[in-house]
């Protein structure tokens, strides 16, 4: 009797365990982030430059896009300028803002 609430007491915490950390992401999300060929508002502060790439042999333009954003995002970013993609479109760069 005891080695089996024993046993039921460890597969439960490790489903909670798993269960928990299943539900979170590391990453912050992307959609937060506007992505403009503008520059930004005077008061926006340049975090870093970015590049964003397509991982796919075939990639596309709005892959590249949007691991552009991701990067931008895991930096902080909130303002997004588009800058250049490459001849293939595989590629681009761009600059990641602060804004207020």
């Amino acid at each position: 009797m005891k080695n089996n609430l024993v046993r039921i007491f460890v597969v439960s915490n490790i489903l909670f365990v798993v269960s928990a950390c299943a539900s979170m992401s590391a990453l912050p999300k992307d959609d937060n982030v506007k992505v403009s060929r503008d520059e930004p508002p005077k008061e926006c502060a340049l975090i870093s430059k970015v590049e964003g790439r397509s991982q796919n042999v075939k990639g596309s333009a709005e892959e590249a896009l949007k691991d552009l954003k991701q990067e931008a995002a895991n930096k902080g970013a909130n303002y997004l300028v588009v800058r250049q993609y490459s001849a293939l479109g595989t590629s681009v760069t761009g600059e990641a803002y602060k804004c207020p």
